[in-house]
């Protein structure tokens, strides 16, 4: 239902890798030549770059899907609807080597049990029934990353004055893969939070010719419920979980998505900032 057809280039890479590790013994992170030293500002910010966008100024999208979570005090998380959805990152170098990165977002919302696109929402705890409006992301703000840390703009807090970034971001490898974790930034007081795990290949990473590797991901977010799902009084917090994929246009998006982002949100269709 949400596949995605990989590009020739991808498959390619992906037969390439297989014959690699399949031709050469022991090839693994030990016999990739390390370009970047992730203990090392500098190339932390450029390997987490390439991890999460490009290090050209390019629309990078993101496809995803998943399932949003009620989780009430004192119970177990309850499925209440699959989402799928596009996250478009753009990522612009700054004169003094930091990046400023802009996003666009937008998703629908699925029947769990049929998997159709639903447009009335009925809540299973109170049986209330509300219009399901997509989701967006529509803040002016845009997010700082640098060798001194990251931020979103409209976050007062200065970053600090020594390199930290290599300290904020969490690498492991297994084999041909490389795993980074860590969390979006959100300025005080706001009651959400993402807990972001990437999953891309060694040699990609550490190839210096490559602007950015082809990863998934496993997006964690805790946010409070949308206002069609008629939560307000019950507590608790809403948990979105599922596996995205970076891809080289929107193009290979699902039909059904393309089809709602033009009709709905064509606004969302890049992230590149304004002139």
């Amino acid at each position: 239902m949400f596949g995605v057809k990989p590009t020739r280039r991808q498959l390619l890479g992906a037969a390439a890798a297989s014959a690699a590790t399949t031709l050469l013994p022991g090839c693994g992170p030990a016999a990739v030549r390390q370009s970047l030293d992730l203990t090392d500002p500098d190339d932390a910010l450029t390997a987490m770059v390439k991890m999460r966008g490009s290090l050209i100024a390019e629309d990078v999208p993101q496809w995803y899907y998943g399932t949003l979570y009620a989780v009430l005090p004192g119970q177990g998380p309850r499925p209440l609807v699959d989402y799928e959805g596009s996250e478009i990152d753009y990522y612009e170098r700054q004169p003094d080597g930091s990046y400023h990165a802009y996003a666009a977002t937008a998703s629908f919302f699925r029947d769990r049990e049929t998997g159709k696109r639903i447009e009335v929402f009925t809540n299973p705890y109170n049986g209330e029934r509300r219009e399901v409006i997509g989701n967006t992301i529509s803040i002016k703000a845009h997010y700082i990353f640098s060798k001194y840390g990251f931020k979103r703009s409209d976050d007062p807090r200065p970053l600090p004055t020594e390199p930290q970034i290599q300290n904020l971001l969490e690498w492991g490898e297994s084999g041909p893969h490389v795993w980074l974790t860590m969390r979006r930034a959100y300025p005080p007081g706001l009651p959400q939070g993402e807990h972001q795990l990437i999953r891309g290949l060694v040699s990609e990473l550490q190839d210096p010719n490559l602007p950015k590797v082809y990863t998934t991901a496993t997006p964690t977010y805790i946010s409070p419920y949308l206002p069609w799902m008629a939560m307000e009084e019950m507590g608790g917090h809403a948990l979105w979980v599922g596996p995205a994929r970076k891809l080289d246009s929107i193009a290979e998006y699902p039909r059904e998505l393309l089809d709602f982002l033009e009709r709905y949100y064509p606004e969302k269709m890049t992230a590149k900032p304004a002139a």
